[in-house]
């Protein structure tokens, strides 16, 4: 075990909760080998080097460190220009919005993105020199074993993570540091999208942000990158697809349909075929997803909307500053020119009154037919009736809600760090806020940790702006003087009312196995090649703080496919023996650790869950989430604040094998929806066959396994002697030909889950709609649950009540409340329950409390130190 320095332990202190009795236990030594590989480039051998295990949980592998000082190839330091306010926000004076549309420069907007990564791509050529070949060597020395082997099922993977771990494959300096001014106030950079090469590490001080631009500009990505036409900062509902412009990749393709909005912007960090890269430090990176748009180009186009100026629904006016065909073809637009359906946001057209969204220029206009009806604001006060760029969250919002959220909604947004095809990616200490789209996207990477990591969307303090940073320089934003609400009115808050598909980490895989040389700049590559096998291996996600406002972690097995052809197609249809699955935790595990995927001691806070899918068509299996608390503010009674416990989600047509999910060690409080077992997160009529091109392939979650989970009521509640609540979803397949479902079941168990005798339970297993599947119940609801719980030992799910709709689904025996023994389900729902509470005597009344008091993991939930705050990440 290396050693670490007294402030590694004082911050690693901070992470460690009471790991004993509650995280799943191993007799393995904590100890580890020192001998090292042969470092002679022309002969490599493979390596015997392994790093130690973590001695707080020896299930896990070493935790990351900070380089040290003689690691760093260059330190830049803040401009003492850019200094952050109290609250952790920019002033005004760090990024204007300029006076008239066009005037934001590079040197105000984006003043530090040439500069970092000038220093990463030195940083990377000096690693690629010195270590390069010796990785590449071994790669070819893996790959030649593994092609010899001849499995036409496996991918040829190369060498793997644990052997590129080893000190050989790293260099002498590989960090590129960021640091605050050494003789003034300069705390913060301001940045564009920036290239991570393989091998380096970005090192955020204490201290420091890196703050992303907001010149929408500088995202859009060059034709060669670009998967379609349209712009960066785009929205749009498109049922029909959008063809790609002749010269990109995809060429004459309609890629609109069934691609991710994020693939048409550059990532605020990103990386591609990368080996040993890492994004560490105790500062901070923001995405700024609340700020209005800019633009260093006057002919790009943004979307804007009218302060206080609303049509006969409602609906701020947009307009367009210019068409996408008049930027491409590098042109302007004479104002009056209808906009894109993208940048009129989803629409050309209001149908009453019947005004279409033209091109304005203008600063202060509203277009005749509209009235301005914000209180405090008319047409006659100064700088109030004008347009107002959107910001990122503004067009993430409109492309999932107004214009219909369905597979065809997109909103071409930048993700804040995507790395994909990469050989052990770390994430240490970092924190990561008001993220623009998803925080962070590894796709296809072997050896992926994010240890320590702090992710809050949105930062409150931040989208308030406190500071009193307003819109375009004057404060108002025709609502309430602040960025805390969108275009809509509609308040960002923690229920996560305005932030859309902030997912905190998505562990995903490929489109396919690579063999592709290392990126090592930002316009530089290495001279050998490297595979990699697109898929999700050695992943550990732990000690992190999450409050993303979307699924706090997500395991994405899909849409694309890496498996090799005769193993692609619904794992369920195959004959056992050509199984493979796209997400395997028991794939090529390294040996320092117990499990190949991971998810432990975390605490999460507003989010949708732990998760697993939606698209789920190359199979998911063997993960280990465990230790793991969830702490919000639903009371039972409020509107739904989005919060989420547990999670599989997956649909008809991106379905696959979901199996041996195992879920040890729970606490959560304060949690609208405490499990989500669901096969219709998408049903069939919003995710046809048509958008992703896969045909049906039916969900199949089996072998699920949940225990020593408690649910509790929130401290406010019980301070008041109220109760709380909470909901179960399970909702497998129903039978439907139309759709050519045939039914899929559920299969779930259950040990030592518990709902504290104050907690209402309810199951939410008919809470959507779906075409032709009738009620089976009588009940207003239209699904059935299709799913079996199997209850092992020390089971309480009623609390006050367990219902479901207008019908008990479990009821109870007992005469006193809250007791004893669960009868027959009285519905007709398909919802099979196996087993009953056996806490005890059927005369007890608070079976919750005696499985508690048994259960030293469960009694975890009891102690304050289990529910610290978000730590202060300013």
């Amino acid at each position: 075990m290396k050693m670490r320095s007294a402030r590694e332990l004082v911050v690693l202190g901070l992470f460690v909760l009471t790991v004993a009795g509650c995280g799943e236990g191993s007799n393995l030594s904590g100890s580890s080998s020192s001998s090292t590989a042969s470092s002679n480039p022309t002969t490599p051998s493979t390596a015997v080097w392994t790093p130690g295990r973590y001695a707080a949980d020896a299930n896990l592998p070493d935790s990351p460190s900070l380089p040290a000082d003689t690691q760093v190839c260059s330190t830049l330091q803040a401009s003492n220009i850019l200094v952050k306010n109290a609250d952790g926000s920019l002033p005004v004076s760090a990024d204007p919005t300029p006076v008239a549309y066009g005037g934001a420069t590079t040197a105000l907007n984006n003043p530090d993105q040439a500069r970092i990564q000038a220093a990463l791509d030195a940083c990377g050529a000096a690693v690629d020199a010195e270590v390069g070949a010796k990785i590449t060597q071994a790669d070819q020395q893996a790959a030649a074993t593994q092609q010899a082997a001849n499995n036409p099922l496996v991918n040829i993977a190369g060498a793997s993570s644990e052997t590129l771990s080893n000190p050989t494959y790293k260099a002498t300096k590989f960090a590129v540091r960021l640091v605050k001014n050494s003789s003034g106030a300069g705390n913060a950079f301001l940045s564009g999208p920036l290239v991570l090469p393989s091998g380096v590490t970005l090192w955020i001080d204490d201290g420091v942000t890196l703050f992303a631009s907001r010149d929408v500009a500088v995202y859009d990505k060059s034709v060669q990158d670009r998967p379609n036409a349209i712009t960066c900062g785009a929205a749009i509902n498109n049922p029909s697809g959008l063809p790609a412009p002749t010269g990109t990749v995809n060429a004459g393709t309609a890629t609109i349909s069934g691609t991710s909005g994020m693939q048409n912007c550059y990532p605020l960090i990103r990386g591609t075929h990368t080996v040993n890269a890492s994004i560490m430090g105790t500062g901070s990176i923001d995405g700024r997803g609340y700020m209005p748009l800019i633009s260093s180009s006057s002919l790009y186009p943004t979307i804007r909307w009218a302060t206080g100026a609303t049509d006969s629904a409602s609906t701020p006016k947009f307009s367009c500053t210019n068409t996408i065909a008049a930027y491409r073809a590098g042109t302007l637009a004479p104002e009056g020119t209808a906009c894109d359906v993208v940048t009129a946001m989803g629409s050309t057209t209001l149908t009453s009154p019947a005004l279409r969204y033209v091109v304005n220029r203008q600063a202060t206009s509203v277009p005749q037919g509209f009235t301005v009806a914000s209180a405090g604001c008319n047409a006659s006060t100064s700088g109030c009736a004008r347009w107002v760029q959107a910001s990122w969250w503004d067009i993430a919002y409109h492309g999932n809600k107004d214009i219909g959220g369905g597979p065809y909604s997109f909103q071409a947004n930048p993700g804040m760090v995507w790395m994909q095809q990469s050989k052990n990616l770390s994430l240490y200490q970092i924190t990561i806020r008001n993220s623009t789209f998803f925080t962070v996207e590894a796709d296809g990477v072997d050896g992926l940790t994010a240890w320590g990591v702090k992710i809050i969307t949105p930062l409150l303090p931040d989208a308030a702006n406190q500071a009193s940073v307003g819109m375009n320089n004057d404060g108002f934003d025709g609502v309430s003087g602040s960025y805390s609400h969108l275009y809509t009115g509609a308040t960002i808050d923690a229920s996560s009312t305005g932030v859309k598909n902030t997912d905190g980490i998505d562990p995903s895989v490929a489109a396919g196995p690579e063999h592709a040389v290392l990126g090592t700049g930002s316009k530089t590559a290495s001279a050998g090649e490297v595979y990699f096998d697109g898929y999700v291996k050695n992943v550990a996600i732990v000690y992190n703080f999450l409050s993303p406002s979307d699924d706090n972690v997500a395991f994405k097995g899909g849409l694309q496919d890496p498996r090799p052809l005769a193993a692609q197609g619904a794992p369920s249809k195959q004959d056992p023996a050509n199984m493979q699955w796209g997400i395997d935790g028991n794939r090529d595990v390294s040996s320092n650790r117990t499990y190949g995927i991971t998810v432990a001691h975390n605490h999460n806070y507003n989010g949708h869950g732990l998760s697993v899918g939606s698209p789920t068509n190359v199979g998911v299996r063997n993960i280990h989430f465990y230790d793991n608390y969830f702490d919000s503010v639903y009371d039972g009674t409020s509107n739904d604040m989005g919060v989420v416990g547990l999670r599989i989600k997956s649909g008809q047509s991106r379905g696959g094998d979901v199996s041996n999910i195992y879920y040890d060690g729970a606490c959560m409080r304060g949690v609208k929806d405490f499990l989500v077992f669901d096969m219709y997160y998408t049903g069939p009529a919003a995710d046809p066959t048509s958008y992703t091109g896969l045909g049906y392939l039916i969900p199949n979650f089996h072998d699920i396994t949940v225990s020593n989970v408690r649910f509790l009521n929130i401290p406010a509640n019980k301070a008041a002697g109220k109760n709380g609540g909470g909901n179960l979803t399970f909702r497998g397949l129903h039978a439907d030909t139309q759709y050519a479902n045939t039914q899929s079941v559920i299969q779930l168990n259950m040990d030592n889950v518990v709902a504290d005798n104050d907690v209402v339970m309810a199951i939410a297993n008919l809470s959507k709609s779906v075409v032709n599947i009738g009620s089976t119940d009588g009940s207003t609801q239209s699904k059935a649950a299709n799913a079996t719980l199997n209850l092992g030992a020390n089971v309480s799910l009623i609390g006050q009540s367990f219902a479901h709709g207008t019908g008990g689904v479990l009821t109870n025996t007992s005469s006193k409340t809250g007791a004893g023994y669960y009868t027959t389900p009285t519905n007709t729902l398909n919802l099979t329950v196996n087993g009953s509470d056996d806490a005890g005597a059927a005369s007890d009344t608070n079976p919750a409390a005696t499985i508690v008091s048994q259960n030293a993991k469960l009694q975890l939930c009891d102690q304050a130190s289990s529910w610290p705050v978000f730590p202060n990440v300013k």
